[in-house]
């Protein structure tokens, strides 16, 4: 395997992704007409939209957009259900590792515009207004939150951090439009903004850690993902205040009691009577009655499931896994690669599985015969030749070596060069704080020390890293027992947030650290 030149980017590529789509453009577009439906699934660090069929699952299309995408929406009005309402048009998408948001044009299947977002920010995801004519994002590398003006690319950013160590973290905007409410993963609670002045009016204690948060149908209640609390604090909206926490740590068939069930994201059938959750430690789906607001059962995944999405019908619930460990023939570690299996609500069980590129974040699902000239998007004459698009700074190459044994820390070679050895770990960086002057050339040497994921003991994982706003030049990844050797002028002043990129186990958020540049 040649780790040169593309270096560290063919490596991954080869962790499962070679995904060879050497199938004809004709039979894919054949295949696509068979689909019923279109899920837009965010890239993670492949800096993609995914377009993927459903129920084939098979990938159409990687759309190009920047460094670690994650949260797609449908332009159109968000509401009912958390596939919004579309109106074919456009996608928008977030690049945490670029602070913007891209638009992609769905009937051409182009990105066609990037809104900045002023940084240091860190958009984890973003939501849309009723009316279609803003997003909200949360900044979780910054303890911000920012209102985007589509039309004109206005952005208005205020802080939520009071000071204090913050990472807003998922949001939602209500049905009537009066207030964007966002988890804070550190500060275990729920903000509660006022969209119009565009301030904070309140902070709701919700949970510990909190994650994913989403909408029932009626826009009543906000189910909140307790993700170290193992339970779901349902907001009720009237209120702005917890009514009832749902339990998530029963015992049910198939499943002993759980102490620690890791809920993460919540999809609702369309009557509003059911609500699908993911647990990433207990790997499966929980099933709760909306009214009841209780456990009724678990449906088992294959491994560790992040988002997920249902389809408008309520017939299939796709579900984005982060690790595959030992499903697929030639896989390296245990996230080779993640995948994404399908769900039929008829028997709630998975039906099928396939492989995507690391590492999925949320999706969005849409009819496919609404989609604007998505069956005739014109298509390779031989297919993708590989899932892996080129997104990189040219003038960075990565080297793959045997695992580095310098100390870490930070020292200046005789010809210059600033080195900095980390080491990665479950959940940090050692160092985790690096200061360097603006002009210095830096060579960084990462090295992935873990024996095993922390607190699940899975097989050791794979371990990301992104200097925000320097996304390009340092989104790599790094296997255990192995160092990734990159080089990159730091030509911009500031603190920038420098994070694992790679969903490396139930603490991943807390795996931060900065990346100082003086004047």
């Amino acid at each position: 395997m040649n780790l040169k030149g593309k270096g560290i980017r063919s490596f991954i590529g080869a962790l499962g992704l070679l995904l060879v789509m050497g199938t004809a453009g004709s039979a894919l577009a054949a295949q696509q007409a068979k689909d019923d439906w279109v899920i837009f699934a965010s890239g993670g660090i492949s800096g993609t939209l995914q377009v993927i069929g459903l129920p084939s699952l098979q990938t159409f299309k990687l759309i190009p957009i920047g460094v670690d995408t994650h949260e797609p929406v449908f332009s159109g009005s968000n509401k009912p259900g958390t596939n919004g309402t579309p109106d074919g048009k456009y996608v928008f998408i977030n690049d945490k590792g670029d602070s913007a948001v891209g638009i992609v044009d769905i009937s051409t299947q182009e990105l066609i515009r990037k809104i900045n977002i002023p940084g240091p920010f860190g958009p984890h995801h973003i939501a849309l207004t009723p009316d279609g004519k803003t997003l909200f994002a949360t900044g979780e590398l910054s303890g911000k939150m920012a209102k985007i003006d589509i039309a004109s690319g206005k952005v208005e950013v205020i802080d939520v951090s009071d000071g204090q160590e913050s990472a807003p973290d998922y949001l939602l905007v209500t049905h009537d439009g009066k207030y964007c409410l966002a988890t804070d993963y550190y500060r275990s609670g729920v903000h509660v903004i006022e969209t119009d002045a565009f301030k904070r009016v309140k902070f709701i204690p919700a949970g510990k850690n909190p994650h994913g948060i989403d909408l029932t149908m009626d826009g009543k209640y906000a189910f909140v993902a307790g993700k170290l609390s193992g339970n779901i604090p349902v907001i009720d909206i009237s209120k702005m205040e917890v009514i009832k926490e749902i339990d998530l740590t029963p015992a049910v068939p198939g499943f002993a009691k759980s102490a620690a069930p890791g809920p993460l994201h919540t999809v609702f059938t369309n009557d509003g009577k059911w609500a699908y959750t993911t647990l990433f430690v207990d790997n499966a789906v929980a099933k709760v009655d909306v009214e009841k607001m209780e456990l009724v059962k678990k449906i088992p995944v294959h491994y560790r499931p992040g988002h997920l999405q249902i389809t408008p019908d309520s017939k299939y619930i796709a579900v984005f896994n982060k690790y595959s460990t030992g499903l697929f023939a030639g896989s390296i570690s245990n996230q080779d690669p993640t995948n994404v299996e399908l769900i039929d609500l008829a028997t709630e069980e998975v039906i099928a599985r396939a492989a995507t590129v690391p590492e999925p974040h949320n999706a969005k699902i849409i009819k496919a015969d609404a989609v604007l000239g998505y069956l005739k998007a014109p298509l390779p004459k031989e297919g993708h030749d590989s899932l892996w698009p080129p997104h990189r700074d040219p003038n960075v190459v990565a080297r793959l070596i045997p695992e580095d044994k310098g100390a870490p820390g930070v020292s200046k070679r005789p010809d210059g060069v600033v080195e900095v050895r980390i080491q990665e770990f479950s959940y940090g960086f050692k160092p985790d704080t690096v200061t360097v002057k603006k002009g210095d050339k830096v060579r960084f040497i990462l090295t992935n020390i873990d024996q095993a994921t922390g607190l699940t003991n899975d097989p050791a994982p794979v371990h990301g890293f992104i200097i925000n706003e320097y996304g390009l030049q340092t989104n790599w990844g790094v296997p255990q027992g192995k160092s990734v050797v990159f080089e990159f002028v730091a030509d911009k002043e500031g603190k920038f947030a420098m994070f694992c990129s790679y969903f490396c186990g139930p603490l991943h958020l807390e795996m931060r650290g900065w990346f100082i540049v003086e004047g």
